[in-house]
């Protein structure tokens, strides 16, 4: 088993990965020789779960267990003027007390440097993640990824994009950035083996001996009005998206793009766009290119009302966008609608992220303790972002259909939201067509089932007891299904907790989890665990 340092060690033969590397170097030292720009904030925090089943096996087949936490952690922040810097990385350290004290070793990182190498003309910015994703949604997917299913991947990503802009008299602004972005999926958890004490996990037909990587290669660049066009609007864009999976026909979007519009009030404007599309990636049938269109409007009546409608064309047939936000004092609305074009390699889906950050913003102006806020809740909810999206891993170019709304209330003491989901993931390629001399990387064969459907809806509830005491509930249903496939897959996670501020630095929590899954689909899978979860929580 690949040992901590071993996942976070930075790879040599990466360019992503060096200059990222180094850029993050760099901020971290400039911010040693400015120290009042730098924090540096060490943690830890360990926990106790009991779970009635510990490797979320079918019903009749489930053995109760002990799961031991330890994470060490530590958040680096830099916020000087020419370099931002966060780091924040984490070390799971899972002992399971019924396998011999069989340790599992999680590496989580979320890292974002941003550099301005000449002052509001050339930018560097790098990223780099490590982050943990079910291998398939129709297996036994763990909350938080502790439970013993054998159903656990490692992905890593490393992302650099040097941008340069330039003011043309402030008639207009040009830009050109250049994104570089890997990404790496392997096996995670522990060794897979069985015999006497030996842990092997409930089989799905998973294949857990596999480590493989894909990368994307983004030119955007772009032309568009300065400040001296008050009513009249533009802007000329030209985007190529290359993802290259090894061993695999390289899959390419490129759009060139002319949008204009119009206020014709400074609340209410016109616009339009009109573009030529020429992408290169497997299809069976007329190639995707040719020209796109589309018309809409933006109404902004107030500061806290905005309303964005479109409708158009594009090679796949027609297409709509909405956007809708309303926010008030203590109420914040909001909905959209969007159909785009992409790969598996794009961003993955966290509903409540995006509008706690809308419910909170009139009550926590300052970004920074906003961010923290947001944080603080949806640590009480756990990963839930392995409960979205398709969780595909393929060289296949998807449409992807996406409804959500949500609806949010503050008070004094309370933090309620409740969202809304629904997507449809088509793929633009004909399914059961990779028989044709396989150009299609395919992992769990989800290709064959064609369309993709998710829906479902989450509950989140933050109740302050006291100055020190703060309980959370959150519910997520979510239904899933595959065109092919007879039936629907049914998930369900509760969580209900409260913690306690018991000094500055120190912060106790007991949990209560339910979760199930219920595969409705031929062959699906079905389990069901109740666990209890204590933890404690240090800051130094």
């Amino acid at each position: 088993m690949a040992t901590a340092m071993d996942t976070v060690m930075v790879s040599r033969r990466s360019p992503v990965r060096r200059a990222g590397f180094l850029l993050l170097l760099t901020a971290i030292k400039s911010g040693a020789a400015h120290a009042d720009t730098l924090t540096i904030t060490p943690r830890f925090s360990t926990s106790e779960t009991y779970t009635d089943n510990l490797t979320l096996a079918p019903s009749n087949e489930a053995t109760p267990g002990f799961i031991t936490q330890l994470t060490p952690g530590i958040n680096i922040k830099d916020n000087g003027s020419q370099l931002k810097l966060n780091i924040d990385y984490s070390l799971l350290d899972m002992i399971y007390n019924n396998y011999g004290w069989e340790h599992t070793y999680y590496n989580q990182l979320n890292a974002t440097g941003d550099l301005e190498l000449i002052k509001k003309t050339f930018f560097i910015d790098a990223s780099s993640t490590i982050s943990q994703q079910p291998l398939s949604l129709f297996g036994p997917v763990s909350a938080n990824g502790a439970n013993l299913t054998g159903n656990v991947a490692n992905v890593t990503t490393e992302t650099i994009s040097p941008t340069l802009v330039h003011n043309f008299d402030e008639e207009f602004i040009a830009q050109a950035k250049l994104t570089r972005s890997l990404m790496n999926f392997s096996a995670a958890g522990p060794a897979v083996y069985g015999g006497a004490g030996g842990f092997s996990p409930y089989q799905v037909g998973l294949t857990p001996g596999y480590d493989f990587s894909g990368s994307s290669n983004i030119a955007d660049m772009y032309v568009t009005n300065g400040a001296e066009f008050t009513n009249f609007l533009w802007k000329l864009d030209y985007n190529n998206n290359q993802t290259v999976f090894t061993g695999y026909p390289n899959s390419t979007i490129s759009l060139l793009t002319a949008d204009l519009g119009y206020l014709i009030t400074p609340r209410f404007k016109l616009t339009s766009e009109v573009g030529y599309e020429n992408d290169n990636f497997v299809y069976f049938g007329p190639r995707p290119q040719g020209l796109f269109w589309n018309v809409g409007y933006g109404w902004s009546p107030s500061q806290r009302t905005h309303l964005d409608m479109s409708a158009g064309e594009r090679f796949y047939g027609r297409t709509y966008l909405l956007n809708l936000s309303h926010r008030m004092r203590h109420v914040m609305i909001q909905a959209g609608y969007n159909q785009s074009v992409m790969s598996s390699m794009g961003e993955q889906y966290l509903p409540p992220a995006t509008a706690l950050d809308q419910l909170l913003l009139t009550q926590i102006t300052d970004p920074a303790q906003r961010q923290q806020t947001i944080q603080q809740i949806l640590s009480a909810l756990g990963p839930q972002s392995s409960l979205f999206g398709m969780n595909v891993i393929t060289n296949e170019i998807f449409l992807s259909k996406t409804f959500q709304s949500s609806v949010g209330v503050t008070t004094t003491r309370n933090t309620v939201l409740f969202t809304l989901f629904d997507s449809q993931t088509l793929p633009l390629q004909q399914p059961g067509a990779s028989s044709l001399n396989n150009p299609f990387l395919q992992f769990q064969n989800y290709l064959a089932f064609g369309t993709f459907y998710t829906s479902g809806a989450t509950l989140t509830w933050s109740n302050q007891l006291t100055p020190v005491m703060t309980a959370t509930f959150s519910d997520t249903y979510s239904r899933m299904s595959m065109a092919n496939l007879a039936g629907q897959e049914t998930t369900d996670l509760l969580l209900i907790g409260v913690s306690d501020k018991l000094t500055e630095k120190v912060t106790s929590s007991l949990t209560y989890r339910h979760q199930y899954m219920n595969g409705g689909v031929v062959g699906g899978y079905n389990f069901m665990e109740n666990a209890l979860i204590a933890g404690l929580n240090f800051i130094f």
